[in-house]
């Protein structure tokens, strides 16, 4: 049955990853690379779930890192300044 719920998991991580691909229009863009970092993130850090559990801690503590950095990423065409509330 795990074997099964490993090949479940593996053909869903590929059709999303196919239905991002088809989605992009503009090329690897910024959150194009982004969407698809989620993708593989995700369908990886549910294999080596799903594979092995002793191995658990250190594969979500390295998928993690790598996430926060896909997530990290800012568009430099947009200014990330946080504007102070108005007062009235």
């Amino acid at each position: 049955m795990e074997q099964h719920l490993t090949w479940i998991v593996s053909v869903f991580g590929l059709v999303a990853l196919v239905g991002v691909f088809w989605k992009m229009k503009d090329g690897f863009g910024p959150f194009n690379i982004r969407a698809v970092s989620i993708v593989l993130v995700a369908t990886f850090a549910t294999l080596l779930g799903l594979k092995d559990s002793s191995a658990m801690m250190a594969a979500m503590g390295i998928l993690g890192g790598i996430a926060g950095y896909v997530f990290g990423i800012r568009d430099p065409k947009t200014k990330n300044t946080i504007k102070p509330p108005e007062h009235h």
